[in-house]
């Protein structure tokens, strides 16, 4: 944390010329916000807009001019695949299993209440942006960590920073991990040899092989003519070098993992509005697989396993399923380079509740068509049990859903360290691109994969994605800064008079002109009618969140304290 908060201050005083911060010309700024003026809808700029703030928008500029950073150019439809592309990531693949241990009651309902909270999180995110001076229709480089700067103040940036860091990070090892095995078994499909290989670094550093288990062989035959004989030849270990002996305690780079490397680390180094036909293909096979698993469910059958309404095992459900949904961090980065006609709140609602409805399907049926659900699915539908056409559509799915997600995180990443002024050009792409693949070899074992998805979505992801950018949101319509004061604040009361603090249960008065809730901005997170009471419901959902995350805390702990008691 000290690092990054001495690298920030040091990014900062390099900005201050003559003792004197750089400023842009407000003149031909207040010129461009104020042109087009029919454009906001009668939308009320936010107090304190004509003295702007200190985020330098000479760098940020100069930054684009060099390609580093990307153009406002993203219509409706790339919208909605960007934020939906993010969703559907590498926690998708632990859902049937998550199902299969928790039952279909508690992760259908969790779910449904994360979709809801997430939405919220992200409109009420945005909404915050909005009503930072000079930026109501989005026209400054803000991206996520810079929020908290301009509410929080450096602090709050640096708390953001570092878990805005290690949320990233955590996503993108896990993609790489999960496509990696998958990759992995589409070497073993190619290869006349039935055979992949790899470099175990440890113990002695040396070259292996593996190949599927004997006894899949046979049993892959006997599963093309019925059910039951697939249901037994799922049952058979047949992920990459799981079966070898001390499988969880090896560290190994296999031949899977550097195929994968070498295909995206090149489209890692773009900007998002050039990715935006990548993320096009990559939704347009997320739709035409998707459907192609649930018919194999579904021709797999739905009686090998009975889900029952309650499980025993619920320390995966929260942490997981808040995984799913952990795109709000990118929105920032997003929302700057959207046209300015996209509504935020289609393309959120609509990315999320389209999603929850695949995952809710694929979580049950996939739980109801196996005896044993893999940590990762793909690697049952991928292997020599299944059909030719669903192999293929595993090794597909892999590498166009998941795999094609890993340089759009990096993106989001470089981006943000680069404007947050936590690196320069050359550092935020070592940092983004080439960092997740120098480490996340050392979480390949199947073991670890579940383990870093669940626990990274208990400790850091519900926070960053959900609980803290509504607490940020509710510092944007007047309660309490938290211990903190942000550059906005000081600039709407540079006098160092207290501005008007309200209760998080508070519901606003339409009487009262200060109150921010009664200057609605460009995007509303919640419908007229329920306007006013914007702090109760984004303080009822941060509290819901809390409590969701702190169970699954609890839970995950118990479990893996009685593991190791064992």
């Amino acid at each position: 944390m000290q690092y990054i908060g001495g690298l920030a201050q040091q990014v900062r005083k390099s900005a201050i010329h003559d003792g004197e911060p750089r400023r842009c010309d407000y003149e031909a700024l207040n010129s461009f916000t104020n042109t087009n003026d029919e454009s906001s809808g009668g939308f009320i700029e936010p107090s304190g807009s004509q003295s702007f703030s200190e985020v330098d928008l000479n760098d940020t500029a100069e930054f684009s001019k060099q390609g580093l950073l990307g153009a406002k150019r993203i219509a409706l439809f790339g919208s909605i695949v960007c934020v939906a592309n993010n969703i559907a990531g590498p926690g998708m693949v632990v859902l049937p299993r998550v199902y299969q241990e928790a039952g279909w009651v508690v992760p259908s309902a969790v779910l449904v209440v994360v979709c809801v909270a997430s939405s919220l999180a992200a409109t009420y995110l945005v909404d915050a942006m909005a009503r930072i001076p000079g930026n109501s229709r989005f026209q400054r480089r803000i991206e996520f960590v810079n929020i908290f700067d301009e509410y929080w103040g450096a602090t709050g940036m640096q708390i953001a920073q570092a878990m805005f860091i290690i949320n990233m990070m955590a996503q993108t090892v896990s993609s790489i991990v999960a496509n990696a095995q998958v990759v992995d078994s589409f070497i073993v499909f190619l290869n006349p040899y039935r055979t992949t290989y790899a470099l175990e670094v440890f113990p002695p550093p040396h070259f292996i092989s593996w190949s599927p288990p004997l006894e899949v062989i046979p049993a892959a035959a006997a599963a093309q003519h019925s059910r039951e004989a697939a249901a037994l030849c799922h049952e058979v270990n047949a992920v990459p070098f799981a079966d070898l002996p001390g499988a969880e305690g090896r560290l190994l780079v296999s031949l899977g993992y550097v195929f994968l490397a070498l295909l995206l680390v090149p489209m890692s180094n773009m900007n998002l509005d050039d990715n935006v036909i990548i993320q096009k293909v990559s939704f347009y096979m997320l739709v035409v697989l998707s459907i192609e698993f649930l018919v194999q469910f579904w021709a797999q059958g739905l009686t090998h396993h009975t889900v029952p309404a309650f499980g025993t095992n619920y320390s995966h459900v929260v942490g997981s399923i808040l995984f799913n949904y952990a795109f709000i961090a990118i929105i920032p980065s997003w929302l700057n380079e959207k046209r300015q006609d996209v509504s935020v709140n289609l393309t959120v609602w609509t990315s999320t509740v389209g999603s929850t409805v695949l995952y809710i399907l694929t979580g049950l049926m996939g739980a109801c068509a196996y005896t044993r659900a893999e940590g990762n699915f793909l690697n049952a539908l991928s292997n020599e049990c299944s059909p030719l056409v669903t192999r293929v559509s595993a090794f597909l799915f892999a590498f166009g859903i998941i795999g094609l997600g890993i340089p759009f995180n990096c993106i989001v990443t470089r981006y943000s360290l680069l404007v947050g002024r936590v690196c320069g050009p050359r550092s935020s792409s070592f940092w983004a691109v080439w960092f997740p693949w120098l480490v996340s070899w050392l979480v390949y074992g199947g073991g670890l994969f579940n383990e870093v998805i669940a626990w990274s979505g208990d400790l850091d992801l519900g926070p960053i994605n959900f609980v803290l950018p509504i607490m940020v949101s509710l510092t944007a319509v007047g309660v309490g800064t938290w211990g903190f004061r942000g550059k906005a604040d000081k600039e709407a009361r540079p006098s160092g008079e207290a501005a008007p603090k309200y209760g998080l249960a508070q519901i606003a008065q339409e009487e009262d002109e200060e109150d921010e809730v009664n200057r609605p901005t460009s995007v509303e997170p919640l419908p007229p009618f329920l306007r006013r009471w914007q702090r109760p419901i984004g303080a009822a959902a941060a509290a819901l969140l809390c409590l969701g995350i702190l169970a699954s805390v609890v839970s995950h702990s118990s479990r893996a304290f009685g593991v190791l008691r064992k």
